[in-house]
């Protein structure tokens, strides 16, 4: 009899989870199978750390798709630059904002969590299932966001360096509890959508220019379709949860301002872009189309704002983005600094020219 119970006994080590625990009360990590309560209310059970999915749970808190489309904006930002590209500033700018983001969207989550339990799109998010503390949320944010501070002040500089600081205290300090309060947080998330752009042009040039700010323009103006048309489907959920979202508090100004917004599109990209020398005249004429049919989406989710109208906008605005900033590259391709002078500057060099012509023929024919 002795030998099957010591069988049983393996075996039923063998199926028990293999979990990490962390003891908020004491701050130590034990490895067992038992629970353990904890003392505050908001953390009345076990925050169990799955070893073998601490990675995918550590890329759901950061929202490293979020993070990596963040990222790749201030890599435009840097290759938009008027310098040679130097790789050290580059892979700063762009691995430095996708920690910041990393940061900003974890005290996002840390401090959203008991609002996104209420919420059919976010209730598996992993604070909302325990998957982490919020003591932990909070240290990894901290690490992430410190390391990518001091990658940009590093490798880059002290301006890109401050701009990512400021984006993180924007997002986490401004927008996130300004979402269940103030209509205007939309406005605040356009802010933090149109920084990095201008983190990675600093990192590249060191200081701000009018190109600089007529990007990172481009990007604040795209948030309002891109949020907007996602948002419309999600009412009930964000009302539920208490945020004061335009599609929640003002319906008829969510689809006012998508139009808007998307019609600026069309001023920023052929007429600011090239007249702030951003991009060339190619670009005006080639981001036509992009931009037309943006309008054209969100003029039919303002007449008929319903589910289908309001995802193809949505869906729309995630190419969208990518094709402008892909249009901007292939027009850019090949200019040196030398060869980028202002569109305003071209102009009037050619018409002066082209009164010194008048003038010499005037001048000639009465001789």
């Amino acid at each position: 009899m002795p030998a099957p119970a010591a069988s049983k006994t393996l075996e039923s080590k063998k199926s028990r989870p293999d979990f990490q625990i962390l003891d908020l009360s004491s701050g130590k990590r034990h490895k067992k199978d038992i629970d353990i309560i904890v003392t505050d209310q908001y953390l009345q059970q076990w925050y169990k750390m799955e070893t073998k999915s601490l990675a995918a749970d550590y890329l759901a808190l950061c929202k490293s798709k979020l993070s990596l489309f963040v990222a790749s904006t201030a890599t435009c930002g840097f290759l938009m630059a008027p310098v040679p590209v130097a790789a050290a500033p580059l892979a700063a700018a762009t691995i430095g904002t996708f920690l910041l983001s990393s940061a900003a969207n974890s005290c996002n989550q840390l401090l959203e969590a008991p609002y996104d339990a209420q919420m059919r799109r976010t209730q598996s998010r992993v604070l909302v299932v325990h998957r982490f503390s919020p003591l932990h949320a909070f240290t990894f944010a901290g690490v992430t966001g410190m390391a990518g501070i001091g990658l940009l002040a590093y490798y880059a500089n002290p301006l890109a360096a401050a701009l990512g600081a400021l984006n993180w205290f924007i997002y986490a300090g401004v927008y996130t509890p300004m979402k269940r309060s103030h209509i205007g947080c939309t406005w605040a998330g356009a802010v933090v959508g149109a920084i990095p752009p201008l983190m990675g042009y600093a990192a590249a040039t060191g200081h701000l220019d009018p190109a600089a700010w007529c990007l990172a323009t481009i990007l604040f103006s795209w948030q309002f379709p891109h949020f907007n048309g996602l948002s419309w489907n999600l009412r009930g959920d964000y009302s539920k949860a208490g945020y004061r979202v335009m599609c929640v508090t003002n319906e008829r100004l969510c689809r006012v301002t998508s139009i808007r917004h998307s019609v600026a599109l069309l001023g920023l990209c052929s007429i600011a872009a090239p007249l702030t020398d951003l991009t060339t005249l190619t670009f005006a004429i080639d981001s036509l189309p992009v931009n037309a049919y943006l309008v054209y989406l969100s003029y039919k989710f303002y007449k008929a704002p319903d589910a289908k109208n309001s995802r193809k906008l949505f869906f729309y605005s995630l190419l969208h983005l990518p094709l402008i900033m892909l249009l901007m590259g292939i027009s850019n391709y090949g200019r040196n600094e030398q060869q980028k002078e202002p569109v305003m500057e071209r102009i009037t060099n050619g018409y002066n020219k082209m009164i010194d012509s008048v003038k010499s023929l005037t001048t000639s024919s009465t001789a």
